[in-house]
């Protein structure tokens, strides 16, 4: 469907600052309908804060905000909202209280009319309007939606009518988001929706927005999340928004192929720059050549100047393994264990050597952290055997840690107070990369928030001397800046590392298997958490297709193959030349933008206004591009989707 401005929300101008500090800059911002946004850009650029002026939190910004006639907005914020409702299930219908509104209308409407002994046509008439609305409001499917959604999130049957004062933090801001998606917005505003999100939760969570009829913005540092699900990337950073069309990938590459062009034109004005000054410099004394050198200097004078910013940072730092574990790190043979009556493991098997990093996966309450416990020796089975190899030395991290740092200690103190002498020296440095500088390192851990905190457990343990790494949701509260910068330290890791992570793009970068836990057992997948995806679902989609058919039906095993095989191949050529076009757009766009710029550069020029032929040329080829940079925009989208719906359909 085209999108025209009366669908579209469009803010215009806006800027904001926190007392002298300016915030955001000038910033002018279109979201169609059905726009899928990645918002991303460092800590403290002011993405949340953007976020509260679209929903209307924060009103005294300048500029101006349009929006269509009716136009909904959901806003899902990081913190924990005070939400209302008896139960889980209730508290998610509240979230069309319209809706509740008019069925509580109903029934005391049908009260009075099992009540009344006067004419009732009124109120029969009154009724029947009343219904029809409710239907139209979709009111008989509202809790069948509720329910759905919520069990999408990670909630049972058996949950749905528990208390809400029952449920911790994390599970209340499920029920928050579920509230938002049964509303139903024009426009979905999530802030971080993947932190309080299991795998399963979080996959499901896709695949609802990836069919999506509204429009979605949300801020994450889950590069995976990204790259599922944006249309497009907006970087907000020093105040200005800067548009990438594609996922997180492609932004990732145009970053690149940004920076490269700007170094050859930073390079070339040098050059250049340098010539002429050696002209200069050559031919100043002569008087033949005085015309010259004057035309030369005023040259450079108007020149504008290139100007190249900083390399992007690269945080890094090492991990070291001051004594190497022998091969066998660890042998779990025939365990079985459970707490009080029923079995969490039955007679499970499991091997890690030297080296390996492996991710441990399954839903909440599948036994990954009971895993972690037993392997600590925390738990003990009841049965087979846990067995830490020859010069093992087993070190963990876990979010509850944090209640285990010294209070009163400084942030430098507490990390100084496991750390071996020797690495002494690198605290100030790990300190830095998870946010903490300078004079910060001498804050009180008492006085920081719980993700400071955990921050600081994190490093504590990185900069302890062990070389088998048991780590739950190391990434949590760490920017996308700090979570490379543990990527690589972990990838260059000489140790072993067992890691339960919802950040699938960590897990991709780093682990060479992935574990899952489901009923009581484990089953192995070699490769990366992309590889197990696959394989995931196609075992799930052959379980589907599994019914046996008549002997009539059936199809011999060498014609089916060569039929998927056929396929296979007809999908794969489609979604090369989709990738190809896509790419095509792009540069396409790149050019076309590069030349915007340089005629919106030149129209700003005062003098440009004196030249009347000149100002109604640029002006032709602006409006020209313009027009031009929308319909790729719209092909650019098409393709887009039909690729997308092309990779949904894969096994």
């Amino acid at each position: 469907m085209k999108c025209t401005n009366e669908s579209m929300y469009q803010i215009k101008n806006i800027s904001y600052s926190i007392g002298d500090h300016p915030l955001l800059s000038e910033i002018t911002w279109s979201i169609p309908q059905g726009r899928r946004v990645a918002l991303i850009g460092p800590n403290g650029a002011g993405k949340t804060t953007l976020f509260r002026i679209l929903c209307g939190e924060i009103t005294d910004y300048r500029g101006s905000i349009i929006q269509p006639k009716n136009y909904r907005i959901g806003y899902l914020p990081q913190e924990e909202r005070n939400i209302q409702g008896d139960t889980i299930l209730r508290s998610t219908l509240e979230g069309r209280k319209e809706v509740l509104d008019l069925e509580k209308k109903l029934t005391e409407l049908n009260h009075s009319l099992n009540n009344s002994r006067k004419d009732q046509s009124p109120l029969l008439d009154k009724l029947g309007d009343l219904e029809r609305k409710y239907e139209a409001l979709g009111g008989y499917r509202l809790e069948a939606q509720a329910k759905a959604i919520l069990s999408g999130l990670g909630f049972s049957e058996k949950d749905f009518s528990r208390p809400l004062s029952e449920t911790s933090g994390g599970w209340r801001m499920r029920v928050y988001l579920a509230r938002l998606l049964l509303k139903d917005p024009d426009l979905l505003l999530l802030d971080e929706p993947t932190n309080h999100l299991d795998l399963p939760a979080l996959e499901w969570l896709e695949q609802y927005l990836f069919h999506y009829t509204g429009s979605v913005v949300f801020i994450t540092h889950d590069r995976f999340f990204i790259d599922r699900l944006a249309h497009h990337i907006y970087e907000l950073n020093q105040g200005r928004l800067q548009h990438y069309p594609g996922n997180y990938h492609q932004y990732e590459k145009k970053k690149r192929q940004e920076r490269e062009l700007l170094e050859k034109r930073w390079k070339e004005q040098q050059e250049e720059r340098r010539r002429q000054e050696r002209f200069i410099q050559k031919n100043r004394v002569r008087s033949d050549r005085a015309a010259q050198v004057q035309s030369r200097i005023k040259q450079l004078e108007k020149m504008k100047e290139v100007i190249l910013p900083p390399p992007p940072t690269r945080l890094r730092f090492h991990i070291s393994v001051d004594r190497p574990s022998y091969k066998d790190v660890l042998k779990i043979e025939n365990m079985w264990f459970r707490y009080q009556k029923d079995w969490i493991f039955q007679d499970i098997h499991f091997h890690l050597t030297r080296g390996e990093k492996v991710a441990l996966v399954g839903v909440n309450g599948a036994g990954k952290t009971t895993l972690t416990r037993l392997i600590m020796k925390e738990l003990h089975p009841q049965r087979g055997s846990i067995q830490l190899g020859n010069r093992t030395a087993i070190g963990s991290y876990a979010q509850h840690q944090t209640a285990s740092l010294n209070m009163e200690k400084t942030i430098f103190e507490e990390v100084a107070s496991t750390t071996p002498t020797n690495h002494i020296p690198k605290i100030r440095e790990v300190l830095g990369i998870f946010r903490f500088q300078d004079e910060e390192v001498d804050k009180k851990i008492k006085v920081l928030s719980g993700g400071e905190k955990a921050r600081v457990a994190l490093a504590k343990r990185l900069l302890s001397p062990v070389n088998f790494l048991i780590m739950d949701e190391p990434t949590n509260h760490l920017d996308m800046n700090s979570r490379e910068a543990l990527e690589h330290a972990l990838a260059q890791y000489e140790g072993t590392a067992l890691l339960i992570s919802h950040d699938r793009y960590f897990l991709d970068k780093l682990v060479n298997r992935v574990v899952e836990i489901k009923n009581g057992a484990l089953k192995e997948y070699p490769g990366n958490y992309s590889y197990y995806l696959e394989k995931r679902n196609q075992e799930s989609k052959e379980s589907l297709d599994s019914p046996k058919k008549s002997p009539q039906e059936k199809e011999t095993r060498k014609q089916q193959r060569r039929r998927e095989a056929e396929a296979r191949q007809a999908v794969s050529k489609r979604r090369n030349q989709l990738n190809q076009e896509i790419e095509n757009i792009e540069a396409k766009i790149h050019d076309l933008e590069k030349e915007k710029s340089e005629i919106e550069e030149k129209m700003s020029q005062p003098k440009t206004y004196k030249e009347g032929d000149l100002i109604v040329s640029l002006q032709k080829n602006h409006a020209r591009i313009q027009t031009e940079l929308e319909d790729l925009y719209k092909k650019w989208e098409d393709a887009k989707l039909e690729l997308e719906e092309i990779l949904s359909q894969l096994p």
